[in-house]
């Protein structure tokens, strides 16, 4: 009885505070999908969603497109990236690709070839701001 509810509190606070791990070795073909925090050691090549945070340590090789809530990035990525929060490159960091992102650190030493979008404007902002020019446009030609 004592057995049991030690148990399933045990796989209730192991829920809570999760995470995954690919071990430095591990090759996975194929894309990988995780609602909690995950690290990558090994090599991925397959594209990695994640609900969380992802990390991508020194020896890490992924070869796939990434979406996730943040992202630290060690290791060498060959695909586009998007990240809801943070996107950080730390100095020994490869990046081969496009990325998105709210917040972008690239610290010094580290490789970025691709092309960067910073916080996306949704449908409803773009034309919003469409009208707002449009509406000034109307309103210097009004005044000339």
């Amino acid at each position: 009885m004592f057995g049991a509810k030690k148990e399933n509190n045990l796989h209730k606070g192991a829920s809570s505070s999760a995470h995954n791990s690919l071990v430095f070795g591990t090759v996975i073909t194929g894309n990988l999908r995780s609602k909690t925090d995950i690290r990558i050691d090994g090599k991925l090549e397959g594209n990695l969603e994640s609900d969380a945070k992802v990390v991508v340590g020194k020896n890490a090789l992924i070869l796939g497109n990434i979406v996730c809530q943040s992202i630290l990035i060690e290791g060498k990525i060959e695909g586009n990236i998007t990240a809801k929060g943070v996107l950080h490159i730390q100095s020994a960091g490869i990046v081969y690709g496009d990325i998105r992102t709210n917040k972008l650190i690239i610290e010094d030493g580290a490789v970025f070839d691709g092309a960067s979008i910073m916080k996306k404007a949704t449908l409803t902002q773009k034309k919003n701001g469409q009208e707002e020019a449009s509406r000034a446009k109307q309103n210097v030609q009004k005044a000339s």
